[in-house]
């Protein structure tokens, strides 16, 4: 009988494939000669040989080897829970789950709604066009000239400028440094300046650049309207075309080493 143990009328017998062990009547054995069937893992075995027994071999009805009749080894339901590495408060509620936290199959398998998109590809186009309203808003006066068919617009908004930067349309009508009166080792620079562009201008910063005989650079020094003007202008001073404004600046005498100098508009 092999590895088969008998008790009485009873024999011990054990799964071939998962080891479970089970008592089973000798005589229920031999009714359907040793076919029997694990409950645990379906493997059907020769009890008596407990060797697996291949299903395409015929034999009768096997013994369904139930629970009942196990020896040692809990079933999967009853095996006991591992250790934990840390203790469990007594009386702790079990976990519930809620019904929000359940994923919902529909929404997941919902196509997306374009809606969004269309909104965003709005958006964009919307702030697009603002920022070219901006650009064209800013190079009026250049759009106007390249494309006079836009001037009618001008009788609706006011798209003509009113003031232009335009350093380089200021003429020096006249120009003279001389000793300061009152006012030993010190030098007047006095200059009448015109605007000649065709609208108005704001007063120009000026680079003023004191030259040696070589035509080099002694001094150079950056002026704003508050420094070569008094009293200082109101910073929306404006030149309007055609108009004559003076420089005048006290400075001290470099020396014999001046000979010359330049005004710049910036």
């Amino acid at each position: 009988m092999g590895a088969a143990k008998r008790h009485k009328t009873r024999l011990i017998v054990q799964c071939p494939h998962c080891t479970t062990r089970f008592q089973v009547e000798s005589q229920t054995l031999h009714a359907v000669a040793g076919c029997a069937k694990c409950c645990d893992c379906g493997t059907l075995f020769d009890a008596f040989s407990e060797q697996p027994i291949e299903t395409t071999q015929s034999h009768s009805e096997p013994l369904q080897l139930d629970a009942a009749s196990r020896i040692g080894k809990p079933p999967p339901s009853e095996k006991p829970a591992a250790d934990l590495p840390f203790d469990v408060p007594d009386g702790l509620e079990p976990l519930k789950t809620s019904a929000d936290s359940a994923l919902d199959l529909d929404e997941l398998l919902r196509e997306p709604s374009p809606r969004p998109r269309i909104v965003f590809t709005l958006i964009a186009g919307l702030l697009i066009l603002m920022l070219g309203a901006q650009l064209a808003w800013q190079q009026r006066g250049i759009l106007l000239q390249r494309f006079p068919a836009l001037a009618p617009l001008c009788a609706y908004i006011e798209c003509r400028p009113t003031s232009v930067h335009a350093p380089e349309e200021f003429r020096i009508l006249h120009r003279n440094i001389a000793p300061t009166a009152n006012a030993p080792g010190s030098l007047t620079l006095s200059v009448r300046v015109r605007n000649e562009a065709s609208i108005a201008q704001a007063l120009p910063d000026i680079q003023l650049s004191l030259l040696d005989n070589n035509g080099s650079v002694l001094i150079r020094r950056r002026l704003s309207p508050a420094e070569y003007q008094f009293p200082p202008p109101p910073k929306t001073a404006r030149v309007t075309p055609g108009e004559v404004f003076a420089i005048e600046l006290d400075f001290e005498d470099p020396g014999h080493l001046a000979t010359g100098f330049i005004i710049d508009f910036l």
